[in-house]
């Protein structure tokens, strides 16, 4: 288990996401830290990556923090789009590339959201009584 560094809003925040367990859907998908793997192409050019057969997100190890939160929210979101089907033929993300502009956008955005105003992570736990 990961130190715990903060507990915020009753929620026991920790310092390290290796084998931590998200629920997307109707998926339990477990996040775990993976180094890249230069001779098999794994991760070689990304900071994480979703295995949708495994139920796993896999993320880089001694990222910065923004980089790794970034990276978990992006992973995250593929999850939620093959979870949903919209990457399937004939639904708008059906082409990887689509997928992934789409993902990178939100991803970034969110998270300058997020970054910008301070308020409103601790404003959507209280309404959503998380």
């Amino acid at each position: 288990m990961g130190e715990v560094i903060l507990d915020y809003m009753n929620v026991k925040v920790m310092s390290d996401i290796n084998n931590k367990k998200i629920k997307v859907g109707h998926s339990i998908i477990t996040i775990k830290e993976q180094a890249p793997q230069f001779n098999k192409d794994n991760m070689s050019d990304n900071y994480g990556q979703y295995l949708a057969r495994e139920n796993r997100i896999e993320i880089q190890p001694e990222l910065s923090d923004i980089d790794e939160a970034n990276t978990v929210l992006h992973e995250i979101l593929h999850a939620s789009v093959w979870i949903s089907s919209l990457n399937q033929a004939g639904q708008p993300l059906q082409e990887g590339s689509d997928e992934e502009v789409v993902i990178n956008s939100l991803t970034n955005s969110l998270t300058q959201i997020f970054i910008d105003n301070k308020w409103l992570l601790p404003y959507l736990v209280k309404k959503l009584k998380i």
